[in-house]
């Protein structure tokens, strides 16, 4: 309570220069009074509703003042913000943005405010000290930190010893458990390995495993009893044990059927399998710790609905909209077949469990920080799934990019306490804020960079590098450029010039990330050297705005032209000279460090429907026993020389003989592969020519 009324008190200094003394409510002596919190004046103003709602707000004026309560301290704390945003017209736009106004007198007209958020649960992933502060200045209430649960009133939080998302090997760690409890642990192709982050799960019908497992969530609620949340759910990915009680259980409960929900092929089913486990977890925990919510996520090969399996009411199903996922349109959106699949999921979610959380990629950290236009498809599915019933919210973004983001985050803060209000009106909004004068030029780059997406009308996920061509209309992207210029020069106001200085550089960076995947492309389709010499050109001019590691990564990796006679190739090591030679090794991450190495190079085959004789020079001493041929459909072909390398330190030909058969038939470039392990292969030349009749 102290904090949300010092808070006030400041901010009615930076507006208007006037101290306002924080006092408790017996020893007031003044005339005017801002009652803040349950006073005996803030309580006879509050309704029935609002005292039981924690984060009811309510704001009346009364005959010598204004009162601010909540239903809780965090009620009460949200309440002030939104009589300094809503009433004073302050703005806070992002972590580190802000907009105070300054006024000569701080008046409040007559005002009778009570209002509750339409989500209980309203996060995003935003624990560094900046951008928690932000988020409880726009209403959001976790996940932040035990640490600062005294000022924010008490909002979610996860413990150290359970973060959140991917927690198995965390609780049940391997270390502490595999001497005494081997069975513990996944079965998998007929051997116990240790539960890990990605891919190793647990042995889910072993003896004690739930006991032990709910003893240490009970234990962590313990020695905090404030928290209120945790997450059981499973490692990433797979590995789920293979063991016969494990496959008998699932058998049992979902007949072993498998599922294709946005994965890439077939899997197994696990959905009834964990569920069952968080069930029995829970049934434990709540013996000692009823009121405390358990999230479990639904994901990959677990995303559907349990057959048979009910979550408990302590048991939280966490829905990742991961896959499948078209992130360019609305979930509820039928045109889109990607939304149509993950509709009829959340809804069949929605009807047997409401209480469940939804986890939105709203940064998606594997789109390489690329414009990625989502703020109607996401304020849209917000406004759907309160259609649904549904009222807990999760944006898996660390709120660190505002600049390549825009007005999303502030948007979606927005509509999860308000969901009727009208996104458009709401960023713009933000835009009038954030940019001042710069205003109308900024608010022409963001629907350009929005139309650049809609007008194709492409779909885009996952993975940049397949969804990115001819996913935007250049001359949109082109459009918004222009208006960055223009804006640049609309205000000569130093804050704003830099704001716009960061959408900017990070707007370039995409411009030209964009026209490096589109050159790549043209390299699949078999363009050849034109191609990917721009591609690298575009990437290189893209890294001087943001140095984004991915990027990096790949323009490195892009095929080369500087060595092994005009072949393109990625991959190798830096020049060598051995025997007299220049030469190249295809391990580059040096001989005798015992990590990966693996190359290719790309071959101009004028007519790929007959055979090809490939030559390599290589050094005698390498270890090469066969290349493999890409067929242009995701195979690789191995193909062996006509005779091996002798394993003497001498420079060798081989050569080898390519059917049109292993080939990509469409393609005028031939990808070839070799390496793997620490594999030393140096090579000093590379030939290719059509096979003699």
């Amino acid at each position: 309570m102290q904090h949300a009324a010092a808070e006030l008190a400041a901010y009615l200094e930076a507006m208007s220069g006037a101290q306002v003394p924080v006092v408790v409510e017996d020893v007031f002596a003044g005339t005017t009074r801002i009652d803040v919190g349950p006073t005996t004046v803030a309580r006879a103003a509050q309704s029935e509703e609002a005292r039981g709602h924690p984060e009811s707000v309510t704001i009346r004026s009364t005959d010598d003042g204004v009162v601010i309560c909540g239903g809780s301290d965090r009620g009460t704390l949200f309440g002030v913000y939104r009589l300094l945003e809503q009433v004073l017209g302050c703005r806070w736009l992002a972590p580190g943005h802000e907009y105070v106004p300054s006024r000569e007198t701080v008046s409040v007209p007559a005002i009778s405010h009570e209002s509750v958020p339409a989500f209980d649960l309203r996060t995003f992933s935003c624990r560094d000290p900046e951008h928690m502060v932000w988020g409880l200045k726009v209403g959001l209430n976790g996940f932040y930190t035990a640490e600062a649960a005294n000022e924010n009133g008490g909002c979610y939080y996860s413990t150290d010893d359970m973060p959140f998302t991917h927690t198995w090997h965390k609780i049940i760690p391997h270390a502490k458990y595999a001497e005494e409890h081997p069975e513990w642990f996944p079965l998998l192709d007929g051997k116990r390995v240790p539960s890990r982050l990605h891919n190793a799960q647990l042995c889910v019908t072993a003896d004690g495993l739930a006991e032990e497992f709910a003893k240490n969530v009970v234990a962590a609620f313990d020695a905090d009893p404030a928290c209120r949340i945790a997450s059981i759910s499973p490692n990433d990915g797979y590995g789920w044990c293979e063991c016969d009680a494990c496959e008998a259980l699932d058998e049992r409960l979902c007949g072993k059927r498998t599922t294709q929900q946005g994965l890439a092929k077939a899997r197994r089913f696990r959905g009834d399998r964990v569920f069952w486990f968080a069930n029995e977890v829970a049934r434990r925990v709540a013996k000692k710790h009823p009121d405390k919510l358990l999230l479990m996520l639904a994901y990959v090969n677990y995303a559907e609905p349990p057959d048979t399996v009910r979550p408990l009411p302590n048991v939280v199903p966490w829905l990742c909209h991961y896959a499948p996922a078209d992130y360019s349109r609305p979930i509820s959106d039928p045109s889109s077949e990607p939304n149509r699949q993950f509709n009829e999921l959340l809804t069949a979610w929605a009807e047997i469990c409401p209480h469940l959380l939804f986890y939105a990629y709203v940064s998606k950290s594997m789109w390489w920080e690329l414009p990625r236009p989502v703020l109607r498809p996401f304020a849209a599915d917000v406004k759907h799934l309160h259609a649904l019933g549904l009222s807990r919210y999760y944006a898996q973004s660390s709120l660190s990019h505002w600049a390549l983001d825009g007005p999303l985050y502030y948007v979606l803060a927005k509509l999860l306490w308000e969901p009727a209000l009208e996104p458009q009106d709401v960023a713009q909004d933000w835009i009038d804020h954030m940019f001042g004068p710069a205003a109308p030029d900024m608010a022409a780059f963001y629907r350009a960079v929005d139309d650049a997406v809609r007008k194709t009308g492409q779909s885009y996920s996952d993975n940049p590098r397949r969804d990115v061509p001819g996913l935007y209309h250049r001359p949109d992207l082109d459009r918004a450029r222009e208006a960055l210029d223009r804006a640049a020069t609309a205000t000569g106001d130093a804050t704003i010039s830099e704001r716009i200085q960061e959408a900017a550089d990070t707007f370039l960076y995409g411009y030209h990330m964009i026209q490096c995947f589109e050159a790549v492309d043209l390299l699949r389709e078999g363009k050849g050297r034109d191609a990917v010499r721009e591609a690298k050109a575009f990437g290189q001019k893209a890294l001087r705005y943001r140095k984004v590691r991915k990027a990096q990564d790949f323009v490195e990796a892009l095929p080369s032209y500087a060595n092994l006679g005009g072949v393109m190739t990625r991959g190798f090591g830096p020049p060598e000279e051995r025997g007299g030679r220049r030469c190249w090794n295809s391990d580059e991450t040096g001989p005798g460090d015992d990590k990966s190495g693996w190359a290719a190079f790309y071959v101009d085959v004028p007519d790929p429907s007959r055979p090809v004789t490939l030559e390599m020079d290589v050094w005698g001493e390498s270890r090469l026993a066969s290349i493999v041929v890409h067929n242009g459909a995701g195979k690789w072909n191995g193909v062996r020389p006509r005779s091996r390398l002798s394993g003497e330190p001498t420079w060798e030909t081989l050569v080898f003989a390519i059917p049109p058969e292993l080939m990509a038939g469409d393609k005028a470039f031939q990808e070839i592969g070799f390496g793997g392990g620490d594999s030393q292969v140096w090579v000093a030349a590379i030939r290719a020519a059509p096979a003699a009749e």
